[in-house]
């Protein structure tokens, strides 16, 4: 307690001098700390809710790959512990010299640190990459922990047409009920929205299926769907420190199995697999959505200009299906979906204004032209609408607009005047 109160006393006095720019930070008494998983070359992640520093606690509620911690310059060691986010904990001991140097009358003295030594930790392997403090930055300790190969990643993403010729994918956030891991029972992401997931992998054998219960569209009609992955483990001592250690390779998917619209496995910048788990986890797997290839925009905008009006829409009817598509909403824009079955469509529009409370209904009639291609393999043949022309029998204030190509995501190929 009195080495604490001293510490404290010190570092008090050495803030007093902070309004001197000659003055500031004078002591090289902090302690950088990095943290790495052993075979990966990459940075680990900490997840600390706190840390102590020879009894001095400090509330640490934080994510990052390094720290930087005060030493007690009044001593000659500190005692570190972690306490991470799931409750464990690692201790570190650090010692080194202390040296008292005056530096002027303004500034008073200051403290240089050196001769950095460990003395004990808990961890799995430490190295030790300056022995000189820093007054800010740096690395002093690189800490390693052994590999957990037990999460595979996967992104979901959204597959376009940009083009009659032209494809593209983007990672498309999405809402789930849930994540069951079928292996376990667990259920994850209950309520959560994600674009990325990482998802536990049975150890127990080389196998494991996933029931994905979408909240939004990305399962389109069959919002509950089915992802089994098989590979190979390994039991493996690649470190001494860990000990034998199970590893994953050689990830496929179970095609006959899967019921996403198409499933791969992720390549890495160089064009590789990417189907060895990893810690810190990779995405491994893509889960990719088809496009929906029909969806024409319609705007709706005052007569003679580009400005948008929106309206009140009582509903909206095809001549193809008994569906009643926006009833109630209030809108400037809806996308409406083509005949796949023909190459006309025929829109009933009922709605009214702001200005206007007496009921309209344009008739939005369009002609096209339907060819059919493979513009994803997994997503099989599609149709793919182009050349939209006005139908004779479509209301006067309807226009097909120079883009008349339909695209994914929809753009506006159609314009309503509206008074």
């Amino acid at each position: 307690m009195k080495r604490t109160g001293w510490f404290i006393f010190f570092l008090i006095l050495a803030a007093s001098c902070l309004d001197d720019p000659d003055c500031f930070q004078l002591n090289n008494n902090y302690l950088g700390v990095s943290f790495y998983v052993m075979g990966s070359g990459g940075a680990d992640t900490l997840k600390a809710t706190e840390i102590v520093l020879s009894g001095a606690s400090v509330v640490y509620a934080d994510t990052a790959t390094s720290v930087s911690l005060p030493l007690n310059y009044t001593t000659t060691n500190t005692d570190i512990i972690i306490t991470r986010a799931d409750g464990s904990k690692d201790t570190l001991n650090v010692t080194y010299n202390a040296q008292m140097q005056y530096v002027s009358e303004d500034c008073g003295s200051r403290y240089i640190l050196g001769g950095l030594a460990v003395t004990e930790h808990s961890f799995d392997s430490i190295r030790l990459v300056s022995d000189v403090p820093t007054k800010s930055g740096g690395t002093n300790i690189a800490v390693y922990r052994c590999p957990q190969i037990t999460t595979m990643g996967l992104s979901l993403q959204q597959l376009y047409i940009s083009g009659t010729t032209t494809q593209s994918a983007t990672t498309r956030s999405t809402e789930f009920n849930s994540i069951t891991a079928d292996f376990s029972g667990e259920k994850l992401y209950v309520d959560k929205t994600a674009s990325t997931l990482y998802l536990p992998v049975d150890l127990n054998t080389e196998k494991s299926s996933y029931t994905f219960d979408f909240a939004d569209d990305f399962g389109l009609k069959e919002t509950v769907r089915k992802l089994v992955v098989n590979y190979k483990i390994h039991n493996v001592e690649r470190y001494k420190q860990c000990g034998t250690q199970k590893f994953i390779d050689s990830l496929y998917i179970d095609k006959t199995q899967t019921t996403f619209d198409t499933a791969a496995i992720a390549l890495d910048s160089d064009g590789d697999s990417l189907s060895t788990i990893q810690d810190p986890a990779v995405v491994n797997v893509k889960l990719l959505r088809c496009p929906e290839t029909n969806l024409t925009q319609v705007v709706f905008r005052r007569p003679n200009t580009t400005t948008t009006r929106a309206i009140y829409i009582k509903g909206i009817t095809m001549n193809y299906s008994d569906d009643v598509l926006y009833a109630g909403d209030t809108t400037t824009t809806v996308k409406l979906p083509l005949n796949p079955d023909a190459t006309t469509t025929v829109f009933q529009v009922e709605y009214t204004t702001a200005t206007n409370t007496t009921t309209v209904v344009t008739t939005i009639a369009v002609n096209y032209t339907v060819t059919f291609d493979t513009l994803f393999p997994g997503c099989g043949v599609q149709n793919i609408y182009s050349d939209l022309t006005t139908a004779t029998n479509a209301s006067a204030n309807v226009e097909v607009l120079t883009t008349n190509d339909v695209k994914f995501p929809a753009v506006t190929n159609i314009a309503v005047e509206v008074d």
